[in-house]
């Protein structure tokens, strides 16, 4: 493999989406932010707010809360992209699809897509996901299927990545 793919996980307030913003702009090349968040209520607005102050002006943001398709206009050959977060879109497909195994398939699908394009491209590439299954067990069915998948979703992008990173309190562990 030789284009440049690199996952960053960890919890809630590790610091992955600033590392990971540190990261491309290291590259210095024209940066594309993929947003996956949706504003469903006041405080993710106020979050989405605070992620959109944290990024440096001269990134494009590129809405893809359920898939890439609104890439496909844009040329991303030269460029950095930074797509946060992958816990997001999985729990945007998750909840269209209804089924876990269905947003796998879908997820996946997507992600394939991405990496076929890059391939193509050639542009530098970062993924920001949450690594959620080391906490409680969650009560409800819907947030057991969404951790299992999302740790689905981790483990094959792992495996298809130059470089793994997991963040602790601000600090990054390098693990491939």
């Amino acid at each position: 493999m030789d284009v440049e793919r690199v996952l960053v996980l960890g919890g809630a307030r590790s610091g992955k989406s600033r590392f990971a913003l540190e990261m491309v702009e290291e590259k210095k090349v024209p940066t594309i932010f993929c947003a996956t968040g949706i504003p469903t209520d006041a405080e993710m607005e106020e979050r989405i707010r605070r992620h959109q102050k944290e990024r440096p002006p001269h990134c494009t943001t590129v809405e893809v809360p359920y898939g890439f398709a609104p890439l496909f206009s844009l040329s991303l050959s030269g460029k950095a992209v930074l797509l946060d977060c992958v816990s997001f879109l999985v729990s945007n497909i998750l909840l269209q699809e209804g089924s876990e195994e269905q947003a796998y398939t879908r997820v996946v699908g997507e992600f394939g897509s991405l990496f076929s394009r890059q391939e193509r491209e050639r542009f530098f590439l970062v993924l920001v996901s949450n690594e959620v299954g080391m906490g409680v067990v969650p009560e409800f069915p819907l947030g057991r299927a969404f951790r299992d998948l999302l740790g689905r979703v981790n483990q094959w992008l792992a495996e298809r990545v130059n470089h793994v990173y997991f963040m602790v309190a601000g600090i990054p562990w390098k693990l491939k």
